[in-house]
């Protein structure tokens, strides 16, 4: 029997590709990042077998395993080969037990030089939830606040492409954290899928401050950890971005209005909104979005919606800065925080 190693042994090695051996469903649903997935058995073929195991005949579900997983090991092999050329490559499966124990047993023996998570899944997310906290508390937060359409997003964009700690949440969630923040995006991360997102890239930054936006405590269905809200919003660093309305208008504009797929989000967004701007009001803003009214539609919800909901507390800020360019205000900021 050949020795599995944990995710803490294996996390650090270098040219570490993890792959997902459970089904392509396992695998959407929330895997290692940066894993890809070869499974061992595809989405139908797990359901069966799991509905014979689970009906108490596990020897005929075994062999029904063995059948259909081994007309897939000559492919199987030929992939992680080409894989092992140029990277460490670690099996894993839910738990660590049969899928990825028996693929790992038979690739070994036939000489491939790779690895298995212990645990695997399951263990990898146990060391997840167990250091995320230390994680997110290890690090300084520089908190930029400001209403929507301010140019937050845009300013933390350059941040990070100036090679600086950014942690862009929204991004992580595929949100941008509104009833709106759906618009002309694909469906966000499970909770799962975002934690280990967020612990990824909390482990790739230095000893740097960190720059975030600040975020409610959802951000559209994920729930951004207590622990990290509260480090950035207890911190000292706290700054302060404003900008026009027309500014802000064309901001939103760009953002939300990239193709007809956002417009139908923004419909629906705008019906779920009349419980708060009045259904008389989201008739009009439909009417206003399909006349392609977009200036009306953008102003109606930022002032009658965004800045009632989304107030930024009155606090006292490191640094407050007139966004008119965000190239400009990113500037500012380095400038600020290289004191």
């Amino acid at each position: 029997m050949f020795v599995a190693n944990t995710y803490e042994e294996l996390m650090n090695m270098e040219n570490i590709i993890f792959v997902d051996v459970r089904s392509e469903y396992e695998f959407e649903k929330e895997t290692i990042p940066g894993a890809i997935n070869i499974p061992i058995l595809n989405n139908e073929e797990r359901v069966e077998i799991s509905t014979i195991y689970d009906a108490g005949d596990h020897e005929c579900a075994k062999k029904l395993a063995i059948r259909y997983a081994s007309v897939k090991l000559e492919d199987i092999y030929v992939k992680l080969l080409d894989l092992s050329e140029n990277h460490n490559v670690c099996l894993f499966c839910y738990r660590g037990s049969m899928r990825s124990t028996v693929l790992f047993n038979i690739m070994k023996s036939m000489g491939l030089d790779i690895y298995r998570l212990k645990g695997g899944y399951k263990a990898y997310r146990k060391y997840i939830i167990e250091n995320l906290d230390k994680l997110i508390n290890s690090h300084e937060y520089v908190n930029i606040k400001g209403y929507t359409g301010v140019g937050k997003t845009e300013i933390l964009n350059i941040l990070e492409n100036s090679h600086k700690n950014v942690l862009n949440l929204e991004q992580l969630a595929n949100h941008r954290g509104s009833i709106l923040g759906n618009a002309g995006l694909k469906n966000q991360p499970s909770q799962k899928m975002f934690e280990s997102l967020l612990f990824d890239k909390l482990k790739s930054f230095d000893d740097e401050p960190v720059f975030v936006e600040c975020e409610s405590s959802k951000i559209g269905r994920i729930n951004v950890p207590k622990s990290l809200r509260q480090k950035y919003n207890g911190s000292h660093h706290q700054v302060m971005i404003n900008s026009s309305l027309q500014d802000r208008i064309d901001r939103i504009k760009t953002d939300y209005l990239k193709n007809a797929d956002a417009l139908e989000d923004i419909k629906k967004g705008i019906n779920h909104l009349s419980k708060y701007i009045g259904n008389n009001n989201s008739s009009i803003l439909i009417d206003k979005l399909e006349d392609k009214d977009y200036d009306y539609v953008i102003e109606t919800l930022i002032t009658k919606y965004y800045d009632i909901n989304y107030a930024v507390k009155a606090k006292d800020f490191e640094l407050e800065i007139n966004n008119v360019n965000s190239g400009k205000c990113a500037e500012e900021i380095m400038e600020f925080y290289a004191k």
